[in-house]
């Protein structure tokens, strides 16, 4: 069974949400925090595999605690909560490492759904992330990518590593990260998380 950390300072909010998880889902809530200093703690004597995490703390914020949780444990899936639903939020919380971001508003399904993908090892973003996306660029101007870089970003999406896309691929390591950054730049990404989000909304991938 996993196990499930809440950290958010509005109370009857995160109890709703243990609530809910509790019946009607097979994750084991092991801790409802609501303050970002007793993370650490926390986690140093508690097994969690996924921490829902408000980005909005009276002690630190979402983005700082998602990155030192991910320097203290990588293998920790982070669903970030909030009221906020702008793409440049999101976009900074996945560069802090956070493997999904929800808005508070949305219902207890989509709520679930979005735990459970991001639990599976997959993410989970707003859909209105994609519509901004889309309505920020022209779509005449869809980047051209290579047959070559087509194969990396499927293989990187299916989390293959650099060494093992090299030896796959017979090049060198340099050559993949060289046509890595051609892809970020290319697509407008920065992340592996970014890509795989990109690749999936534009179909590139199954």
């Amino acid at each position: 069974m996993k196990k499930l950390l809440i950290v958010d300072d509005h109370r009857l909010f995160a109890d709703s949400i243990r609530f809910l998880l509790e019946h009607t889902t097979d994750y084991e809530v092991v801790g409802v925090l609501h303050t970002g200093a007793e993370v650490l703690p926390f986690l140093a004597l508690h097994r969690v595999h996924i921490v829902l995490l408000d980005i909005d703390l009276p002690d630190v914020t979402g983005f700082e605690l998602a990155r030192t949780i991910q320097q203290t444990d990588p293998e920790i899936k982070i669903l970030a909560l909030s009221m906020l639903n702008d793409n440049q939020s999101i976009d900074r919380m996945i560069d802090a490492g956070a493997a999904g971001y929800c808005v508070k508003s949305v219902s207890r399904d989509e709520l679930v759904a979005a735990i459970q993908a991001v639990g599976d090892g997959g993410h989970s973003l707003p859909v209105e992330y994609f519509t901004q996306s889309r309505e920020s660029k022209n779509s005449a101007d869809r980047p051209v990518l290579t047959g070559r870089e087509t194969e990396i970003i499927q293989l990187i999406v299916n989390g293959i590593s650099t060494r093992q896309i090299a030896e796959k691929l017979y090049l060198s390591e340099r050559t993949v990260e060289t046509h890595r950054k051609n892809i970020y730049r290319k697509l407008g990404v920065h992340t592996n998380v970014e890509l795989t989000l990109y690749a999936r909304n534009n179909r590139m991938i199954g």
